[in-house]
C-alpha cells in the first residue's frame, strides 16, 4: 500500500499523485534544494534555542527523528519523523517542530498563524500529535534572513491537538488520495498558478502538468535564465538593506526619546538632537497658480533610468 509522507500530507494532493506516478516535471530547483539543506543545517540550533526559551522550560530533548506512523486501525496511512520530543523538570512532555524560513514566510507565520499562514505545517503537526499520542506541540521558526547585525528573529507557536473528528476526516481524505494514486485516477488540479504562488514554477515543478497554458502569451519577453542568480542575489540584497533601514530607523527613534535634546555623552560619542530647515518648491501648487509659460522656465526637467524587479505571473 502506498504511504504518504506526514510532512507532506497537507500539500497539494495533485503535486503528491504526480512524484507518486514518478511523472518527470522542470528539473529540481537550486533554491528548493538549498532551502531544505538550511532547514537541516538550523534544525538542531533550532531546537536547542526552544529547549531553553519555551515556556515551562527549560528542557530535556529526545526522540530526534523518530519515526512514527499516522493510522487507521491497523492501516498505516502516512510515516514521517518528528524533530523532537521535549520533556520539562516536571515531566510535561510537548512535540517540537523547527522550522527555517525566509522572511516572506517568516512575517507570514507572525502575522496570521501557523494555521492560516502555512496550513500544511498545521496538518503535519497534528498527524505527528496522532502519531505520538501527546496533546501540545510547538512550532518554533527562525527567520534565516534576519540582517546579520543581530542574532536570529525567532517565533514560536504552541498548537494543541484537534478532536477525533479532524483526524477521522484526514484518514479518510489521504486514504482517497492513497487510492487515486494506486487506481490511476486523476485529480483535478486544486490550486491555480495566478492565485497561488506556491503553484507557479519554480515552486511547483509540474505547474505545466496542471496548467500547459500558463504564461504561454509573453513572445515579446527575452528569455535570459542566466541572469537569474544576479536577479536574486540584488532581491536578497533589497531585503537585507530594508531590514537594515527599519533596524537603524528603530534605533534613531530610542535616541531621539532618550537624549530629549541633549546634548549627552554616550562613551566616545556625543549625542544631540539638532534642528535643521529646509525648503522646497511646491510643484503641484505652482501648476495651479502660475501660467504655463512661467512654470516652464521654473521647471527643469530629467530624465532617468530605473531598474524595477517584479515577480513574472
Amino acid at each position: 500500500m502506498t504511504h504518504i509522507r506526514i510532512s507532506q500530507a497537507g500539500a497539494c494532493p495533485r503535486r503528491l499523485q504526480l512524484e507518486a506516478w514518478g511523472v518527470d516535471g522542470l528539473p529540481p530547483w537550486e533554491g528548493s534544494e538549498r532551502a531544505f539543506a538550511e532547514g537541516n543545517l538550523h534544525e538542531s540550533s533550532i531546537l536547542e534555542w526552544a529547549a531553553q526559551n519555551l515556556p515551562g522550560g527549560p528542557y530535556a530533548l529526545s526522540d530526534q527523528q523518530r519515526e512514527v506512523v499516522f493510522k487507521d486501525e491497523d492501516c498505516i496511512i502516512a510515516v514521517g519523523h518528528i524533530d523532537a520530543i521535549a520533556t520539562n523538570d516536571a515531566g510535561k512532555k510537548v512535540l517540537l517542530e523547527a522550522k527555517c524560513l525566509s522572511n516572506r514566510g517568516f512575517q507570514e507565520l507572525r502575522e496570521k498563524g501557523v494555521q492560516e499562514a502555512h496550513p500544511q505545517y498545521w496538518t503535519q503537526v497534528q498527524l505527528y500529535l496522532a502519531a505520538t499520542g501527546l496533546e501540545k506541540a510547538y512550532l518554533v521558526a527562525r527567520n534565516k534572513e534576519t540582517p546579520r547585525n543581530r542574532m536570529w528573529d525567532m517565533y514560536y507557536e504552541s498548537i494543541l491537538i484537534e478532536n477525533e473528528r479532524y483526524f477521522w476526516n484526514e484518514a479518510c481524505r489521504l486514504k482517497e488520495l492513497i487510492g487515486m494514486i494506486e487506481h490511476r485516477i486523476d485529480i483535478d488540479p486544486p490550486y491555480n498558478p495566478q492565485d497561488n504562488w506556491q503553484c507557479k514554477p519554480p515552486w511547483c515543478p509540474y505547474t505545466y502538468h496542471c496548467h500547459p497554458d500558463y504564461r504561454r502569451a509573453k513572445a515579446e519577453v527575452t528569455d535570459r535564465s542566466d541572469l537569474v542568480t544576479t536577479v536574486e542575489m540584488l532581491q536578497e540584497l533589497n531585503e537585507e538593506i530594508k531590514a537594515l533601514e527599519a533596524f537603524r530607523d528603530e534605533i534613531k527613534a530610542k535616541l531621539l526619546e532618550e537624549v530629549n535634546g541633549g546634548p549627552v555623552q554616550a562613551g566616545r560619542w556625543l549625542v544631540q538632537v539638532l534642528e535643521r530647515r529646509s525648503e522646497r518648491f511646491d510643484t503641484k501648487a505652482a501648476r495651479k497658480e502660475l501660467p504655463a509659460d512661467v512654470l516652464a522656465k521654473l521647471l527643469k526637467v530629467s530624465t532617468y533610468r530605473v531598474l524595477n524587479v517584479k515577480e513574472a505571473v
